[in-house]
């Protein structure tokens, strides 16, 4: 009896504090903007949260990290100069023009010095004349913190990009509700980017450090030839060759009402609400009625593609990552597969912390997550482990899949199936309890699932929902047809030839060129390396100015 007072606790207060659908309004507007409001009264501020459908996955090649660029450019910090609506000489974004007309240049000339380095080049004249214009862009904007016009009133904003979708999240007390609706519409009717090169030299920066991540290197030999597999480390060339108009088209594009999801929760409700979001961003000009409001049609990826392996050398602790291809949200599996997700996850109490961490001392973490990178169509469901200090990848490896058997063919024990549905429970409260966790849930539930509803409906269906469902699920879809496993070795980087290393950055990115499928790609440098090590010094020095010829000179 003591195990089910909790189940029974939680389950009574989360059909008393989940939002039912007569408690979540939702109108559409005119111009296609579909607003969601779910009042919390007695509270004096607002949550908004604002979901363009799309993301990452959606972005063109040539437009690659276009979604990261408008989160950091066109959200986040807002200065009174980003709604500047004027023109002309002298404006803002006179001077912004000029900015892009100068990067561009810019770069031209830095790629003309690399294939001729012996010429007299421009760039000293253009950096100079780059900084006295940074500098007079500088002066419009105020250093102060309370400059941003939020901060200003109290509030903040922050903004995220996805593989499915571009989330802009802001809290306002509720007075300042109509000053957020009309800042809004005229951000998106500005489309300033004042901030695009800043932010621009400093996500190249942050690729050009961090280089292939392990998670990017399982998407892609997991998903290959798919948008969800895409690493942006690939496409350095074509995000520092982004200009800002480019990323305004696109922006133009992505960012119009008919994509755009608006959910408040907060002190508002859809009386009071309504009105003020149909003034200001109900303005906005609907989308284009040329056919072009359809998704763009993706590639589609088998989950049975095989079982796939890659190893690969990064530096530092080694892991191990091992992912299994998973239906959308929408499936009727994707729920069950969140609950042996909560099994084998599920914090200290999960299977794989309690029996490879705490029973065996094999790993020093484990840890499992869903939907990698995304939930609108097919990803992955990634276990993380870490071996602890003395064990071997193979070793953990063998324990993980040996967890997985278990949870496949033998019966689930009450205890853990009641702790699991707890722990679900739980999960939901916060959710609801946090007028920003709620906001987002219910954008991204739209996102993933084409409704906000899905949350509701995963609700109900999670009663009905039993452990034989789990083991049948997990045998569909948690088996080697559908696995994809990444080996992250720790290596000596210090100690590494030099020539070895060049070679070996020449030969992936020349793969990358020819070559979309990434373990494929792997396998393909790790055996050219190995037949460059037979060779003598200079015979190996020879082969990569061969190959350095070969390569582009943006990517030299």
């Amino acid at each position: 009896m003591r195990i089910l007072v909790p189940v029974l606790l939680a389950t009574l207060s989360l059909q008393a504090q989940a939002p039912h659908p007569a408690e979540v309004q939702e109108r559409r507007l005119a111009n296609g903007i579909r607003l969601v409001v779910v009042e919390r009264r007695g509270l004096d501020a607002f949550h908004a949260a604002m979901v363009f459908r799309g993301g990452r996955a959606e972005e063109p090649p040539t437009l690659a990290g276009a979604t990261d660029l408008l989160a950091r450019a066109l959200y986040g910090a807002t200065w009174p100069e980003d709604l500047d609506a004027s023109k002309g000489a002298g404006s803002l974004d006179a001077l912004l023009k000029q900015e892009d007309g100068l990067l561009e240049a810019l770069r031209l000339e830095r790629l003309r010095q690399r294939k001729d380095p012996g010429t007299v080049g421009q760039i000293p004249a253009l950096d100079a004349s780059l900084w006295t214009l940074h500098e007079a862009v500088r002066a419009r904007f105020s250093g102060s913190p309370l400059a941003d016009v939020y901060a200003a009133r109290g509030g903040r904003q922050t903004a995220q990009a996805s593989a499915d979708a571009l989330l802009v999240q802001t809290e306002l007390p509720t007075a300042a509700f109509e000053f957020w609706c009309r800042t809004e519409a005229q951000r998106l009717t500005l489309l300033q980017l004042s901030r695009f090169s800043e932010v621009r030299a400093a996500l190249t920066t942050e690729l050009r450090t961090q280089g292939h991540q392990g998670p990017a290197l399982l998407q892609g030999a997991a998903l290959p030839g798919h948008p969800y597999g895409r690493d942006l480390a690939d496409h350095l060339p074509a995000l520092e060759a982004m200009r800002r108009s480019d990323l305004q088209a696109w922006a133009r594009r992505v960012c119009r009402p008919d994509r755009l999801t608006l959910v408040l929760v907060g002190g508002l409700g859809m009386e009071a609400a309504l009105p003020l979001v149909e003034r200001h961003l109900g303005a906005l000009p609907a989308g284009p009625t040329n056919g072009d409001t359809e998704d763009p049609l993706l590639p589609e990826i088998p989950a049975d593609l095989g079982d796939r392996r890659i190893q690969a050398t990064l530096g530092g602790t080694p892991e191990l990552l091992v992912s299994w291809r998973i239906p959308s949200r929408p499936d009727r599996d994707h729920l069950v597969l969140r609950l042996a997700a909560g099994l084998l996850g599920g914090g200290p109490s999960g299977r794989l912390s309690q029996r490879l961490v705490r029973q065996k001392t094999l790993a020093q973490s484990v840890e499992v997550r869903m939907d990698v990178p995304g939930g609108r169509l097919p990803g992955l469901l990634v276990i993380r482990a870490i071996p602890a200090e003395g064990h071997s990848l193979a070793e953990l490896e063998g324990a993980l899949h040996t967890e997985i058997l278990r949870l496949q063919q033998e019966p689930i024990p009450a205890d853990e199936w009641q702790r699991a549905l707890t722990q679900f429970d739980v999960d939901q409260l916060r959710i609801q309890d946090e007028p920003a966790a709620l906001a987002r849930a219910l954008g991204l539930a739209w996102v993933e699932a084409g409704d906000w509803r899905q949350s509701e409906q995963e609700l109900q269906r999670l009663r009905n929902v039993g452990p034989e469902a789990i083991q049948a699920a997990a045998r569909t879809w948690l088996n080697p047809s559908h696995r994809t496993t990444l080996w992250l070795q720790a290596g000596p980087n210090e100690g590494q030839d030099p020539l070895e290393a060049q070679t070996a950055r020449v030969l992936k990115a020349l793969a990358a060129t020819r070559i979309e499928d990434l373990a494929q790609r792997e396998h393909m440098v790790s055996e050219a390396l190995r037949q460059l090590r037979m060779l003598s010094l200079e015979e190996r020095r020879r082969t990569l100015k061969l190959l350095e010829a070969q390569l582009a000179p943006e990517k030299r």
